[in-house]
């Protein structure tokens, strides 16, 4: 992965590095800087589906994966590398471009832990050697990050971060290790069997951290599981959700009764879309309503049924139960969905911004290591 999609992979589980180099830099060769954000969305993209296979849709509530990373990058740090390669703390290599591509592509799962790729590294890379002054990580040569303790610039170029120390994104990491979004902090992933989450380390590229209990104090953490082995039920065949015993492509979990006396929930697996618009439902994961609707259900012993409802849009308050909150395009921020946003629209939650940082003006900004 490369320092350009730190941010941008964000939106799915890993973060990291791109570097690059050349006589000819923005335009020229096989790949002219301008197009990167995009070719490269569809590389990093088609790695991420390889790992997660059939359930990496679930993360993105309809969104087409490429065109949300591209917009990331489009409103991330790659806005000011053009400058940054005039000014030669950064050098791209338009021919070497594509070999890059090709490596982020072929990722696998592990893959998508490692901070440089060699071919990337040949293509776009900063001259600032660690200790030096930056305001970018990108203008940091190699596997490297720009810090500052002041918050002004400019900063200084110092290695990834080791396991223990304070991160923001999976990026500022050194390979093998992820940001917890939990304790904000360096951490070597869980594996297949390990405990995750609610106060253990995430799950490695290509889990499910399945089983949380998130109803009790301290709450329990779940246990990672392969996808093929977590969404295994067929349709009729008894599923449970907060188990992490999930259904089959095609098919949704859904609520299918209670046994008061137990206060528990029996679980079912319904074919996805057999509920239509209006039609009393069942909340399950993935939604069982017909497309464009989700679950709305009540609290309570009323959160087990439901009516389909279109799922709400922008400035509509967000959905309730187990489906999507919002449109595909919108988020929820603070109960109200919200479009994605450009940089320099107004914002109510770093969501909401595809950069991923409302700043504290009031509108999407570009995070940088300094100002």
């Amino acid at each position: 992965m490369t320092k350009l999609c730190t941010a941008a992979v964000a939106l799915v589980l890993a973060g990291s590095a791109i570097a690059c180099s050349d006589s000819n830099p923005k335009s020229g060769g096989s790949i002219a800087f301008e197009e990167l954000p995009a070719k490269y969305a569809e590389a990093a993209c088609a790695a991420y589906q390889k790992c997660f296979g059939p359930i990496f849709n679930l993360f993105l509530n309809g969104s087409d994966c490429a065109d949300l990373m591209a917009k990331r990058l489009d409103n991330g740090t790659f806005s000011l590398l053009s400058n940054k390669i005039d000014q030669g703390t950064v050098v791209y290599n338009a021919n070497k471009a594509q070999a890059c591509l090709d490596a982020v592509s072929a990722l696998t799962c592990d893959g998508l832990l490692e901070r440089d790729q060699p071919a990337c590294l040949a293509a776009l890379d900063g001259t600032v050697a660690l200790g030096g002054d930056c305001d970018l990580d990108e203008e940091c040569k190699g596997s490297a990050l720009c810090r500052s303790s002041s918050g002004t610039c400019p900063g200084k170029c110092v290695a990834l971060l080791s396991a223990g120390q304070a991160c923001e994104v999976d990026g500022d990491c050194d390979s093998g290790l992820q940001c917890s979004k939990e304790t904000k902090l360096c951490v070597t992933p869980a594996v297949v069997g390990e405990n995750c989450e609610n106060g253990a380390p995430p799950c490695s590229p290509g889990l499910l951290c399945l089983g949380k209990g998130d109803d009790a104090t301290p709450k329990t953490p779940g246990v990672c599981r392969n996808a093929t082995d977590a969404f295994r039920a067929a349709e009729g065949e008894a599923c449970d959700v907060k188990a992490g015993t999930l259904c089959q492509t095609g098919v949704s979990c859904v609520a299918d009764s209670l046994d008061v006396v137990a206060g528990t929930v029996s679980w079912l697996c319904v074919k996805t879309g057999s509920y239509k618009t209006g039609d009393t439902c069942k909340p399950g994961v993935p939604e069982a309503c017909s497309g464009g609707n989700y679950c709305k259900t009540g609290t309570g012993l009323a959160a087990l049924t439901g009516i389909c409802t279109a799922i709400p849009d922008a400035l509509q308050p967000c959905g309730t139960g187990l489906g999507a909150q919002c449109k595909t395009g919108a988020v929820c921020v603070a109960g109200l969905c919200q479009n994605y946003a450009e940089n320099g629209v107004g914002c109510t939650g770093d969501d909401m911004c595809y950069s991923e940082y409302c700043g504290t003006t009031g509108g999407c900004e570009l995070r940088v290591p300094c100002k």
